[in-house]
């Protein structure tokens, strides 16, 4: 059956429901006493078995095309302007009559009886509270390096994306149907597409009732809405930074290996610390609460927030057993320690503090009493900030325990050979010193 005769059709029963409706009104009618007054009806109170779905009972139940109600906003566009009344009366006469009712009312309006178009619901209904698409994958669609994909079009965060006078970001049909409106590419967003192609991403029914919903997985909220509360956010003041290279990735580092939208995560105020925690100007440091944040502060700062706070958790034992979650994956150490880079990764983060910063292990007694010991099992460590001349140009020079050098020479160094000969052999080896004395003596 073609469209011209799906219409018909959905014409005649709507007909045929809206005379047997009249009959029945019209035989309440002659029950009602002479002079009685028809007053308006007032919505009841809805209850579960009340609840109304509106795709589920135009599509799922009357088998109704999604293009019976949602055309086009002019003929050969991909986008869609909101159902108005021509669609609904075509089926609802009555309910746009001197009688309103206030269940079809209720689909668009947020009063009742309404009065204007200042009352009506927001379009698309869900939008911003409930993930419009049944899923997307970021993975499948976006190619980082911006290369042109398959269809010939370019596969890039700001090919789908459009900045609007705001400074955020938004997408609709207009550039889905790039590609989508090409032959072969599924779904097809073409000017005959039916009520299949569109459930290929929208699944209305499931949205309004959530039971079902085959795939249960939750989707964050701020994935749905696209935005934090009380949080101040422009993409285009950002892109317009000069010397700072941004890119969508910048920030979002995860979309493009995202295959699910519920893996799909907005940035975290750590990726923020990465330019705002010692690059910018002072008035656009993280410690400036009001440059980002809408809300009122009050009471005491969270440790983490400022760079001049030390967080709880860095106690005494932190400073010297930090080192896994310093080298850990997506470490935010940089936020306060601004000689990191938060590029870096793993050890070389701990360089970049180590050679600045003496560690607490070195105290007074470190350089002559306890270091050699902790060279001995792991060099490796101290190369982190000394170079080989380093332990060469110190033990050139004679040591304090070998002072006065002819008293030790003559026979006080015998008990520190005793007790650690291989400290001895740190400069000595017994061919050309311990040999001299010992082996003559031994003649």
């Amino acid at each position: 059956m073609n469209r011209r005769w799906q219409s018909a059709a959905v014409v005649l029963f709507c007909t045929t429901l809206l005379v047997v409706c009249m009959g029945s009104r019209g035989a309440a009618a002659k029950q009602e006493p002479a002079g009685a007054k028809a007053s308006a009806p007032s919505p009841a109170p809805a209850t579960a078995q009340d609840t109304f779905h509106l795709h589920g009972k135009h599509v799922k139940e009357l088998g109704f095309d999604c293009s019976t109600c949602h055309l086009p906003v002019k003929e050969g566009s991909a986008k869609l302007q909101r159902p108005g009344h021509e669609q609904c009366i075509t089926c609802h006469q009555e309910a746009f009559g001197e009688s309103l009712n206030p269940k079809v009312c209720s689909q668009c309006h947020t009063e009742f009886p309404p009065t204007s178009a200042a009352q009506l619901l927001p379009f698309p209904k869900f939008k911003g509270k409930q993930p419009l698409l049944v899923d997307f994958s970021h993975a499948k669609h976006v190619d980082p390096h911006a290369r042109i994909n398959a269809s010939g079009m370019r596969s890039d965060c700001t090919f789908c994306h459009t900045i609007d006078a705001k400074g955020a970001f938004s997408t609709g049909h207009e550039q889905c149907a790039t590609c989508h409106s090409k032959a072969g590419i599924k779904p097809s967003m073409a000017t005959n597409s039916t009520t299949q192609d569109c459930q290929g991403c929208h699944k209305p029914e499931a949205i309004e009732d959530p039971t079902l919903r085959a795939d249960k997985t939750p989707v964050p909220q701020l994935v749905v809405a696209g935005k934090y509360p009380n949080i101040k956010f422009s993409h285009s003041a950002h892109f317009g930074y000069k010397g700072y290279d941004m890119n969508c990735t910048s920030c979002h580092r995860g979309v493009t290996t995202s295959a699910h939208l519920a893996t799909l995560d907005l940035p975290k105020m750590s990726d923020c610390g990465s330019c705002h925690a010692e690059k910018l100007a002072a008035t656009r440091r993280m410690d400036q609460c009001s440059t980002c944040h809408v809300n009122t502060e009050t009471g005491v700062a969270l440790a983490s927030y400022s760079r001049w706070i030390k967080p709880a958790f860095h106690t005494e034992s932190f400073r010297s057993q930090h080192s896994s979650e310093a080298g850990a994956s997506g470490a935010t150490c940089y936020m306060c320690h601004s000689n990191l880079s938060s590029s870096s990764a793993g050890k070389e983060r701990c360089v970049s503090c180590h050679q600045s910063m003496k560690p607490a292990s070195h105290t007074a007694r470190w350089r002559d009493d306890v270091h050699g010991k902790f060279a001995a099992i792991d060099r490796q460590t101290c190369a982190t900030c000394h170079t080989a001349d380093t332990c060469s140009r110190c033990h050139n020079e004679v040591p304090r325990s070998h002072e006065p050098l002819a008293f030790f020479k003559g026979g006080a160094h015998a008990r520190l050979a005793m007790l650690n000969e291989r400290s001895c052999l740190t400069c000595h080896t017994f061919e050309n010193t311990c040999a001299e004395c010992h082996a003559r003596n031994l003649r």
